[in-house]
């Protein structure tokens, strides 16, 4: 598998990944957070926001998708903000720490995978 692929491969999982949770979060809030064993969500409207926040970042993720090289910006946003917020979620203890993990591992394989792409492209440019 070539570096444009398997970065494509890691982002599009992580996308998917990401809209499931969305949803998940939207629509079964108690759910979620029973499941990471936080508080009960009072009110509920606040993680609904954060999985309808979910869908549109990753949507925003879309045009580095499909051109990871001449469409950087979106692939470095994409990367930090998922190590941004593991961070954040690191540092909430308790329930957020699996969300931590999550972020981190994310951006932290999206930016193994993008490194490369990049170093090859510029070596050709």
């Amino acid at each position: 598998m070539n570096k444009l692929k398997r970065y494509r491969l890691v982002l599009l999982i992580s996308i998917v990944l990401n809209l499931v949770v969305g949803v998940w979060i939207a629509v079964a809030p108690v759910s979620f957070t029973g499941l990471l064993h936080q508080t009960y969500p009072v009110p509920q409207t606040w993680p609904r926001h954060w999985g309808f926040q979910l869908w549109a970042i990753n949507f925003l993720y879309l045009p580095g998708y499909r051109d990871p090289l001449n469409q950087r910006w979106p692939n470095w946003c994409g990367i930090g903000i998922r190590i941004v917020f593991a961070l954040f979620f690191f540092s909430q203890g308790d329930g957020f720490v699996p969300m931590g993990i999550y972020d981190g591992l994310s951006g932290l394989l999206l930016l193994a995978t993008y490194l490369p792409l990049l170093r090859s492209a510029d070596i050709r440019a």
